[in-house]
């Protein structure tokens, strides 16, 4: 598998259909956190994917490297 640059890295994060692509995610998000609030039977899978759509939606070029070189609370993990 290819190695992400981070100048590939922000070319994707930036590009227009990932924009377009996450403005959806976020509405997502917020639809189902207003199903939160009003109740939902399926509480604990909304839950799930609420995190899962912050996770992507906060991706830095940092979380795409090998985990040996992922810096942890200003530590590298190994």
């Amino acid at each position: 598998m290819e190695a992400v640059t981070k100048e590939l890295f922000e070319e994707w994060k930036f590009h227009p259909v990932t924009k377009k692509l996450f403005k959806l995610m976020e509405e997502d998000r917020e639809n189902m956190k207003e199903m939160l609030v009003h109740g939902v039977e399926n509480e604990a899978e909304v839950r799930g994917r609420c995190k899962i759509l912050g996770s992507l939606l906060n991706l830095q070029y940092e979380d795409m490297q090998p985990p040996q070189e992922r810096k942890v609370e200003n530590e590298y993990v190994q």
